[in-house]
């Protein structure tokens, strides 16, 4: 039995690791540098204008900032703009960003998140793991990440990875992964 528990934690930290698929986002991508992080600095619609379903297609599927970036909280639905702001920390390529979301000028709701500059985007540290069951015996977990960057025009960028894998008796896996990803308009 020890050597199930051992497998199905292994199983579960490999499992653990987001992978973005930069594919789906390369053709419309600025690269951000150490330097130029302060460009994502800004406002932007709540509402995007510009989906990109897993296939790498754009589809008639638009999300908002909140659902993107996996916030529920009731006070943030009916936003209309975005307020981010980001500083250095003392690490290198480590940034701590923070959002404000509006309605009419007014600030319904704020946080914080820190990020990690690689490869030209800000991979933000909202890592979630939720786990049912029993992982991998009789049950699975469901992971998720955002990572965000700007469009050649300097609009926002969000890219999504959400995993959702699980097996029932180390025999039968099931799952799927997922990328995703929604442009917001700059207004400032």
């Amino acid at each position: 039995m020890k050597k199930y528990v051992i497998f199905s934690i292994f199983v579960l930290i490999l499992n653990s690791c987001a992978t973005f698929n930069r594919k789906m986002i390369k053709d419309d991508l600025s690269i951000i540098t150490k330097e130029g992080v302060s460009l994502i600095d800004g406002q932007y619609d709540f509402k995007g204008y510009e989906h990109i379903n897993s296939a790498g297609q754009k589809s008639e599927k638009m999300s908002d900032f909140a659902r993107m970036m996996d916030l529920k909280n009731s006070k943030i639905v009916d936003c209309d703009k975005i307020v981010i702001k980001s500083k250095a920390l003392g690490k290198k390529k480590k940034y701590e960003l923070e959002f404000k979301l509006l309605k009419n000028d007014s600030v319904k709701y704020s946080f914080t998140y820190n990020g990690t500059l690689k490869n030209g985007l800000l991979t933000v540290n909202n890592y979630t793991s939720k786990c049912h069951g029993i992982p991998f015996l009789l049950g699975g977990c469901r992971s998720f990440q955002s990572r965000i960057g700007l469009t050649d025009q300097k609009n926002l960028l969000i890219q999504d990875y959400y995993d959702n894998s699980g097996a029932a008796l180390f025999i039968m896996w099931v799952g799927y992964t997922i990328n995703y990803a929604e442009k917001y308009k700059r207004i400032q």
